[in-house]
């Protein structure tokens, strides 16, 4: 079975500041921005900026079991929230994505987004060229291809393990250069 996604999730534009957003440590939200995702597109939590929006905010904070759609720029991923969050605002270049939980999964959804046919889509109805986007009505026209509930399941445990395998692969590697730089610096003083 396939499906639009636009028929399947309901797609909110992230936060739009009529003025630039300025970070204040006191700030009653937190603004999730691209520059918060590392190369495997999770989010560092850590590292949100806090501030206080005007207007109405509603629309634009996430919510466990949103995808994110960075839907600006020269790379559009998407990512799940598969955490609690309080208080955070999804910025301007993100879509959020509610998707209907009996039809698609939100860790299904997100990896079918990252995939090769959901990317040639995109690549092929962005707009703009310094700064290309994908907008709304085209991203809501992908079809979706819809397995069963247990296959989505499980389509969303494997990508969330080979994300796990990619982090300690690279807390390895790390850690071995850093035992070679010492290794060898030690040879030398010796």
């Amino acid at each position: 079975m396939k499906a639009f996604l636009g028929d399947i999730s309901e797609i909110q534009v992230g936060y739009q500041s009529r003025e630039g957003i300025r970070a204040y440590p006191d700030g009653s939200h937190f603004l999730l921005q691209a520059r918060d995702f590392n190369t495997l597109h999770q989010v560092d939590w850590s590292s949100l900026t806090r501030f206080t929006p005007t207007g109405s905010t509603t629309k634009s904070e996430i919510q466990q079991g949103d995808v994110l759609f960075l839907a600006k720029g020269q790379e559009n991923f998407a990512c799940p929230v598969t955490r609690s969050v309080n208080h955070v605002l999804a910025a301007n270049s993100f879509y959020i994505l509610r998707p209907n939980k009996a039809t698609i999964l939100p860790e299904y959804q997100s990896w079918w987004l990252n995939q090769t046919p959901a990317q040639e889509y995109i690549k092929l109805n962005r707009s703009g060229s310094s700064l290309p986007f994908l907008s709304v009505s085209a991203l809501s026209r992908l079809e979706v291809p819809i397995p069963p509930i247990e296959v989505q399941r499980k389509i969303g445990e494997l990508e969330l393990l080979r994300k796990k395998e990619a982090d300690l692969l690279g807390l390895y590697l790390s850690k071995k250069s850093v035992l070679i730089q010492t290794v060898c610096l030690n040879a030398i003083i010796e």
